[in-house]
């Protein structure tokens, strides 16, 4: 990739990541701070509220600090990245979708994640996927990068992201089984506006890598998209097999999306 492309992306807020080493997604860390968080906090007010008035409730000033720092790493945490800002907002219009909205955010900041939703999503429904079958696929991912225990440690982080992201039930002995997560129309509609900054369009967008972690048949995917369209979350047009959708009031001047 272009050093140029590198940096658009970075400017929308798309990253290499490289923070599931060490911790899980931290789901419920997050879905508590968009629930205390005024509507457009940026980073200061952010850590301040983690940092200086532990509204996670955290034991101890440096679990605080690392905390906020993980969070960060992994989410953005800025509004200036149009991937967080939008995910922000739509979390405050949709709370209930915050689950969803949030897993597809992480795809699109930590690409290991994004990487082993591939082996998630070719479980099928209703079978069981146990700890053990992430170290497998980490071990497969970067063979010879870690140490016995930190492949390990990190199968623990990826099993336990999945789950807290909704693709897994409660644990079920040593395993968890596959299940399909409830999908609404703002979720398809983020997962899709993150598709059209990568420089897709028309039906490629079902198919793009963060729409296709919704499992969605073709026709729920399209009705659903639709559905947003008509809650006013942007502009849809879907007629004699074509489909177009509008993203750029999403956008502030001076953003723009990837060209393929």
């Amino acid at each position: 990739m272009a050093e140029m492309d590198v940096d658009q992306r970075s400017k929308l807020g798309f990253s290499s990541g490289g923070v599931l080493s060490s911790r899980s997604v931290m789901l419920p860390e997050l879905s508590n701070l968009m629930a205390i968080a005024p509507a457009g906090a940026d980073t200061t007010a952010l850590q301040r509220l983690v940092v200086d008035e532990d509204a996670l409730h955290k034991p101890s000033a440096a679990n605080r600090v690392k905390t906020f720092s993980f969070l960060r790493n992994l989410y953005g945490l800025n509004p200036q990245l149009p991937i967080y800002r939008e995910f922000t907002r739509l979390c405050h219009l949709f709370p209930v979708d915050t689950t969803v909205l949030a897993g597809t955010l992480a795809f699109a900041r930590e690409p290991v994640l994004r990487a082993c939703a591939d082996m998630v999503l070719d479980t099928a429904i209703g079978k069981p996927l146990g700890r053990e079958d992430f170290e497998a696929w980490v071990r497969e991912y970067a063979p010879g990068r870690y140490s016995q225990t930190m492949y390990v440690s990190f199968s623990h982080n990826l099993y336990a992201s999945f789950f807290q992201l909704g693709y897994l039930s409660e644990a079920a002995g040593k395993t968890r089984i596959r299940k399909r997560r409830d999908v609404r129309p703002v979720s398809v509609a983020y997962a899709a506006f993150l598709d059209w900054l990568t420089g897709l369009n028309g039906l490629s967008l079902l198919t793009g890598a963060f729409s296709k972690t919704l499992e969605l048949p073709k026709g729920d995917h399209l009705n659903l998209l639709s559905a947003a369209g008509q809650q006013g979350l942007m502009r849809v047009a879907h007629a004699g097999g074509v489909l177009q959708l509008d993203f750029f009031t999403w956008l502030r001047p001076g953003e723009t999306r990837l060209l393929l």
